[in-house]
């Protein structure tokens, strides 16, 4: 399984995530250091609550690790399936 590298500061973040999941690609979400702690913050409370469609399955995403970069802090994805 691959990974795609996604900034948290592009407009279709969340877009990206989806379907990076879609394809079965892991997530590295990257924030800016400057607006990491709020902004990540709030998007990985956005990705925890609401499941994404994928197909006919609810997915959510699920917090692999954490780590700090020059660019920024970093935060791995991967998807865990929920039966409903």
């Amino acid at each position: 399984m691959g990974k795609l590298t996604v900034w948290l500061d592009e407009p279709d973040w969340q877009e990206q995530v989806e379907e990076a999941f879609k394809q079965g690609v892991s997530v590295s979400l990257i924030a800016p250091p400057d607006d990491a702690r709020g902004d990540l913050k709030s998007a990985m409370l956005s990705l925890a609550v609401e499941p994404m469609q994928l197909r006919f399955l609810p997915v959510y995403s699920v917090l692999e690790g954490v780590q700090t970069y020059p660019q920024g802090f970093a935060v791995g994805l991967q998807l865990r399936k929920t039966v409903q």
